[in-house]
């Protein structure tokens, strides 16, 4: 029997100032997050074949976010704080021959300011057959009492605007999701063929997470979004080259409450077709590496008519019906490796991002100009953008 036990603190802090001169205005906004916990695990080997894994974790998470205002004068200062009970368990199973392995788990969770409780069952089956094949099954339930709201698009010139907050089971509830997936793969001679369908439903998001830019960007609403897909991988290694490729497909949708009469329509972050590929030399100094990065375009809204309507108001179309231009980017990098003298050693590296330049707009959104007219605004990837590094071992 084997126990252990861990203590750990995080923090994170956001500190952002606006000063509108024009106005004479200064906004101070801090939002900080504190996370405390503690863990105790105890596992245990039953049998050859079985093991035992169960224990405790307490998570204390703190969420403080000031906002400070002159002209007119306004402070805010609210802190929030979620305690959290957990007790996990699993026991884990190995067929004599090695070739089948099951776990199953659950986790029991405990949120005191909630007064909620959740069983988050949890499985993995994986199976060996016919020497090169294997076949893996996966499912679980989790959840999350934190998330980040997005704040208008005006605050502090789009710079920042995330802020994380706890769930206070109103506006925003606690976050649940299920996933599962099945995958099939084949290795042998250096020669690895995979092929995974998946499935992830994420329940009770807010629509200030979401990062509208479209008639919902001062919306409050509640809901879901749903990804089917399935990943495909081919890699393949030879003496000290290796190339591999992957293609992706997922169908990811939303569907709130209220937003757009409660039909589903897609996620502002689906991309549909995704395409990945890369070159590698790894020699005994000189190591070098191309890859080359495509997918279909993210969904935007776009007006009606690039006119306003007697209300000061844009007239959107169906949200998220429209897709940017497909994205291509093709990196280059090497690293060398040097021998400075005995017991130091260097490494120079370089590379580039964009080596063709490519012109990539990965976001797409509109707003009025000084003359209340609506302008179309592009948001751009990097174009060419070469790297230099230079690092010393000793």
């Amino acid at each position: 029997m084997n126990l252990s036990a861990q203590v750990y603190y995080s923090n994170y802090d956001l500190d952002a100032k606006n000063n509108n001169i024009t106005n004479s205005q200064l906004l101070i906004q801090e939002n900080k997050v504190e996370d405390f916990g503690f863990r105790l695990d105890l596992s245990k080997t039953v049998s050859e074949d079985i093991n035992f894994n169960s224990g405790y974790q307490f998570n204390d998470v703190g969420v403080t976010n000031f906002e400070d205002v002159i002209n007119p004068n306004y402070t805010s200062l609210v802190k929030e704080i979620i305690r959290t009970h957990a007790l996990f368990g699993e026991i884990e199973w190995y067929s004599p021959s090695r070739e089948t392995y099951i776990r199953l788990g659950s986790r029991i969770s405990y949120f005191g300011k909630l007064s909620e409780f959740l069983i988050e069952p949890r499985f993995t089956i994986n199976y060996k057959f016919l020497d090169y094949f294997r076949l893996e099954v996966l499912g679980e339930l989790k959840s999350q009492s934190i998330t980040q709201i997005i704040d208008l698009q005006q605050d502090f010139f789009g710079i920042e605007k995330r802020r994380w907050q706890l769930a206070n089971g109103n506006d925003v509830p606690l976050i649940t999701s299920e996933q599962a997936s099945v995958g099939l793969s084949y290795n042998q001679n250096n020669l690895l063929v995979s092929v995974e369908g998946y499935y992830k439903g994420v329940n009770n998001i807010t629509a200030r997470s979401q990062g509208f830019q479209n008639q919902f960007q001062f919306t409050n609403d509640t809901g879901y979004y749903i990804v089917k897909g399935i990943d495909f991988l081919i890699n393949k290694r030879f003496s000290d080259f290796s190339t591999w490729l992957s293609y992706t497909y997922s169908k990811n949708d939303y569907n709130f409450n209220e937003i757009n009469n409660s039909e589903s329509f897609p996620n502002t972050i689906d991309l549909r077709h995704v395409v990945n590929s890369s070159f590698t030399y790894n020699g005994e100094k000189l190591k070098i590496g191309i890859g080359f990065n495509w997918h279909s375009g993210r969904p935007f809204t776009a007006p009606l008519e690039l006119q306003i309507d007697s209300n000061s108001a844009i007239e959107y179309n169906t949200p998220n019906s429209s897709r940017l231009d497909d994205y291509f980017r093709t990196d280059i990098s090497a690293i060398y490796k040097l021998k400075l003298s005995k017991g130091v050693n260097a490494e120079v590296g370089a590379s580039i991002w964009n080596i063709f330049n490519q012109t990539n707009i990965i976001n797409r959104f509109y707003t009025f100009n000084s003359d209340d007219a609506i302008v179309e605004i592009n948001n751009k990837s990097l174009t060419f953008t070469p790297n230099l590094s230079f690092r010393v071992n000793f």
